[in-house]
C-alpha cells in the first residue's frame, strides 16, 4: 500500500511544527507562528491552522491552497485533478467521505481560527476561485479577520509587480494582526 496516502501529509506538517515550537527557546525564535504555503502547502497550513491549532497560530498565508476537497473532487477545473486527488487521499469522496471531509480546512473554520490572507489567480488551472470565495465566506461568518487577494489575470503562481503586490499585503496584513 501507499505510506503517503492522507493523512500523513497533515501529521508530518503537525510533527515539524510542534517540534519547533516546542524547541522555540534553543532555536532562539519567537512563538509568534505565521503558517504560509502555496497550492498543497497552502492546503497543509490552513489544516494545521484550523484543525490542530495547538500552537495558538498567529496568522496564516494561503497562497491558492485547496480548500474543499470534496468540491475540487466533484467540480475539477481540469479532467486529471480527480485521479491526482484520489491518488493523495486513497479514495473518492463516495468511498470514504469522512476522509474527504477531514482533509477539508474549511470544515475546521471557527471563531477561534487565525486570521488568515489568501491569494488566489483568476486564471489558474487547477484550484478555483470559488474554493478561496467559500473559505472567505465561511471565516466571515465566523468572525475571523481575513483577506482576499484575487489577482484576476495570474494562474497557479505569480511573479514581479504581482509578487511585490503580495509580499506588501502579507506584510501589511501580519503587521496589523500578529501581535
Amino acid at each position: 500500500g501507499n505510506s503517503n496516502l492522507f493523512p500523513t501529509q497533515e501529521l508530518d506538517v503537525k510533527a515539524a511544527a510542534e517540534y519547533i515550537f516546542n524547541n522555540a527557546g534553543q532555536f532562539h525564535i519567537s512563538t509568534k507562528f505565521v503558517l504560509v504555503g502555496a497550492s498543497a502547502g497552502g492546503h497543509l497550513a490552513l489544516l494545521q491552522g484550523y484543525k490542530n491549532n495547538n500552537l495558538q497560530v498567529k496568522a496564516i498565508v494561503n497562497f491558492f491552497g485547496p480548500t474543499d476537497m470534496t468540491d475540487m473532487y466533484n467540480n475539477p477545473l481540469s479532467p486529471l485533478i480527480p485521479s491526482a486527488i484520489e491518488a493523495v487521499v486513497g479514495s473518492t469522496p463516495t468511498g470514504n467521505p469522512n476522509l474527504y471531509t477531514q482533509s477539508s480546512p474549511i470544515n475546521f473554520v471557527s471563531a477561534q481560527s487565525p486570521p488568515t490572507i489568501t491569494l488566489q489567480g483568476g486564471m489558474d488551472p487547477l484550484v478555483s476561485p470559488a474554493q478561496q470565495i467559500a473559505l472567505k465566506a465561511r471565516l466571515d461568518a465566523n468572525s475571523v479577520t481575513n483577506e482576499y487577494v484575487f489577482y484576476p489575470t495570474e494562474a497557479h503562481g505569480w511573479v514581479g509587480a504581482s509578487m511585490t503586490d503580495s509580499y506588501n499585503r502579507i506584510k501589511s496584513f501580519i503587521t496589523a494582526n500578529v501581535h
